[in-house]
């Protein structure tokens, strides 16, 4: 039987995956219309090389919550490997502790720099997107790590 954090920890890696997935249909998509627009019918879309570029920076932090719910992750463990069992349990979870107030500063000042953008009306050059919009990625796509490293310590520490 499936445990439910080992339900949700899947469900989030799945979600994170179908927007990744997604995502990059859409800018492949993209970036072949505009090369076929520009040198077939020499008529470039303006906006698009904006958006390829934004949804690039989007896949960049979901992707990365993903990649930690498939334990595609770098990870340089060659001396948590050394330590006996107890020890490096305590060695992942300070990993894990640290990272994680690290990346909650992190949404904090991403989280002020949006509120910044959205007061002064930032948008980008030829979309005139809002870029607070944009930046919201960051926190979102940080969180689900934060989420994905403490579900995968709780994993391996309950027993099956």
């Amino acid at each position: 039987m499936v445990r439910p954090e080992q339900r949700f920890a899947e469900g989030l890696t799945a979600v994170l995956e179908y927007l990744s997935m997604a995502g990059i249909t859409v800018m492949a998509l993209l970036v072949i219309a505009q090369v076929i627009l520009r040198y077939v019918f020499n008529d470039p879309l303006t906006w698009s090389e904006e958006m390829a570029r934004l949804i690039f920076i989007g896949l960049a932090f979901i992707g990365i919550g993903a990649a930690y719910g498939r334990r595609r992750h770098m990870a340089i463990d060659a001396l948590v490997i050394l330590l006996p069992s107890r020890a490096k349990r305590i060695a992942e979870f300070t990993v894990v502790g640290i990272a994680s107030v690290f990346l909650i500063a992190v949404i904090a000042i991403t989280a002020r720099s949006i509120m910044e953008l959205y007061r002064m009306e930032v948008t980008t050059p030829a979309l005139e997107f809002p870029m607070a919009y944009v930046y919201l990625v960051i926190p979102f796509g940080l969180a689900a790590l934060i989420v994905q490293m403490w579900l995968d310590l709780y994993k391996d520490r309950r027993p099956s």
